[in-house]
């Protein structure tokens, strides 16, 4: 991705925080992002594609923890999704603001933003499930464990987290929700 695609890409990710998936324009991107509009539909199509290559740029930063991921002893396995976590937490707390509205835009806009989070997050989602399935097969993961739900469940726990922060941050550190993350879904699903 070139300087100005990728500057395109901030500047979308600002503008549909602010302004959600309906009150944003590509010409409100464009002029944030301090190029013509005409050179914005040179490297995306439409708004649409805008959005999906932002929600996709954001699962490209995590699932690459998996590619290259040993799973042969119970310290692999903990190391991985450790790194899976913190990567994570770290892409939703950067993002902290286009997650809250992409979330909003899911009653007003179910289909697309659904098409959306399932198309972009899939191949980081695959990726998870298929290490928490190698890792079943070297018997480090319970058998019996429906490692798809595991994987959404723990997920989901983290996403949870970042939702939350503002009414839990006086309360513990977001360092405290994610090792209790982690230690819960190791319960869980350790054999």
């Amino acid at each position: 991705m070139n300087e100005t695609s990728q500057k395109i890409l901030e500047a979308a990710i600002c503008v549909f925080a602010r302004d959600g998936v309906a009150g944003a324009t590509t010409r409100e991107i464009a002029r944030t992002a301090r190029v013509n509009e005409v050179t914005l539909f040179r490297y995306f199509k439409n708004k649409n594609e805008l959005l999906r290559r932002v929600v996709a740029r954001c699962s490209e930063s995590f699932e690459h923890v998996f590619a290259e991921a040993s799973f042969e002893t119970r310290a692999d396995l903990r190391r991985t999704v450790l790194a899976y976590a913190t990567i994570y937490m770290s892409v939703l707390h950067e993002n902290e603001d286009f997650v809250r509205t992409f979330l909003g835009e899911l009653n007003r806009h179910p289909k697309l933003c659904r098409s959306l989070f399932i198309e972009s997050s899939k191949p980081a989602r695959q990726k998870f499930i298929a290490y928490l399935q190698a890792a079943q097969k070297r018997r480090l993961v319970r058998r019996n464990l429906d490692v798809t739900t595991a994987a959404d469940a723990f997920t989901g726990m983290l996403l949870a987290g970042v939702i939350r922060r503002p009414l839990t941050e006086a309360v513990y550190r977001n360092e405290d929700y994610v090792k209790t993350c982690l230690e819960l879904f190791f319960k869980g699903i350790e054999a």
